[in-house]
């Protein structure tokens, strides 16, 4: 399963719209349709922006082409939420890691 699959298949079992995203990011919703359909890329900046507002996402499944479930263990209440930079580190590292 690709990045943008997982990210739609779990954006829809959470009840998302296209148009919530799209508002909540500040782009049109035809975008977030053209990233979750794969016809366009789904740029670094949205898939940082995404994990931040779904801390549950575990990184490493998401990047694993054969892991099709994206969501961790849930987190201990008093865990911090990710900074973009950290969420852009773990990125560059699981990639480096599976290239």
């Amino acid at each position: 399963m690709k990045i943008y699959e997982k990210i739609r298949e779990y954006s829809k079992s959470k009840g998302e719209t296209m148009k919530e995203i799209a508002d909540a990011y500040g782009v049109t919703p035809q975008s977030i349709q053209l990233y979750f359909s794969g016809k366009n890329a789904m740029p670094l900046n949205f898939l940082v922006w995404y994990i931040e507002k779904h801390p549950e996402l575990d990184l490493y499944a998401l990047f694993n082409k054969n892991q099709p479930s994206i969501v961790s263990e849930p987190k201990s209440a008093y865990n911090k939420k990710s900074k973009k930079q950290d969420v852009i580190d773990r990125i560059v590292e699981i990639l480096e890691k599976e290239l």
